[in-house]
């Protein structure tokens, strides 16, 4: 099973629980995170851009997208962000981040294209 990009056994199944996830993104963004600013733009199939989204620092969500953003292999300043990834983040985020992130949740849970830039 791949969340967030990191394999888990098998013998896991669809259970993983989200604090194995977390866990593996603070270990691989651990020292990262801290003053880094997250802008998602979204925009629709036909590539009009729809908004920019700053992700609340200290939230999973923020780690999740540097974590996303360093580990992608897409080449540019900013980096598209796959569909699975994006419902993956949101219903971690909807879980541990509760208000915070509610409506980037409520946004991720939709069916445009996002594109990530971590500066």
């Amino acid at each position: 099973m791949f969340i967030c990009g990191y394999h888990f056994p098998a013998d896991m199944g669809n259970d993983v629980s989200f604090d194995k996830v977390v866990e593996k993104i603070d270990e691989n963004v651990s020292g990262e995170v801290a003053g880094k600013t997250v802008v998602l733009t979204s925009e629709t199939r036909e590539g009009v851009k729809l908004e920019e989204i700053t992700v609340p620092e200290g939230t999973f969500a923020h780690k999740a997208f540097v974590d996303y953003y360093k580990n992608s292999e897409v080449s540019g300043e900013f980096k598209m962000v796959f569909y699975t990834n994006k419902y993956q983040i949101s219903e971690i985020s909807k879980s541990i981040d509760g208000a915070v992130t509610a409506e980037l949740c409520k946004k991720l849970d939709d069916m445009n294209l996002y594109r990530v830039k971590v500066a």
